[in-house]
């Protein structure tokens, strides 16, 4: 009998911890900025965990530049903290939709002569990092690795990929939120403890 009162109270603990504690979203569901140095345009883009991949949808404004008549297309990559990048597709109309199973922490966007290649160019035109959805005060996000810059030759920065992360939402009322998850989860352990003991001592005393 007390077997079966313990075990139903280690299983109301993880059942609140469950609870009270979800699992976080996947850590490159977020928005990214693309823009370029010297370059009109610019792209915005938003990403979201579905099904094991990630869903893409991106919209460009004034994307005028043709480097020459043959590098005519804007294509988009996508490329993760080990330096790995894929090709999404060719932006039409200034607009794109793409999956991608690589998770992703930059997205840049090169000119091509055609949309069918697996390696990007060496014309980078925009290029943007993975930042947090903002879901609002005390929502938090899960941390998205960011890049640091490094120098390189000419006084110019090459984005390096780092172990840092951010955070989304983690001010005051973030903290306060979790405070009071825990608090109220004490509390419900607390309650289920004096409660399994008040029926002990009644079995004990009949």
């Amino acid at each position: 009998m007390k077997k079966n009162i313990f075990g139903g109270v280690i299983s109301a603990i993880l059942f609140g911890m469950v609870f009270f504690f979800p699992k976080s979203a996947s850590a490159n569901e977020g928005v990214v900025n693309l823009r370029g140095t010297g370059t009109s345009g610019s792209c915005f883009a938003a990403s979201v965990f579905i099904d094991g991949t990630y869903k893409i949808l991106m919209t460009c404004r004034e994307l005028k530049i043709a480097l020459s008549p043959e590098k005519n297309r804007y294509v988009a990559w996508v490329e993760d903290d080990g330096g790995k990048q894929k090709r999404l597709g060719e932006i039409v109309n200034g607009k794109l939709s793409s999956i991608t199973d690589i998770k992703f922490v930059r997205i840049f966007v090169t000119v091509e002569t055609d949309n069918y290649g697996n390696t990007p160019s060496e014309d980078v035109l925009l290029t943007g990092f993975a930042e947090p959805i903002n879901f609002g005060a005390g929502v938090a996000s899960a941390p998205i690795v960011t890049p640091t810059p490094t120098p390189t030759r000419a006084g110019e920065t090459t984005p390096t990929i780092t172990g840092t992360t951010t955070q989304g939402q983690s001010g005051l009322g973030s903290a306060l939120s979790t405070i009071f998850k825990i608090a109220l989860l004490g509390f419900g352990v607390l309650l289920l403890v004096v409660g399994v003991f008040s029926f002990i001592s009644r079995r004990r005393s009949l």
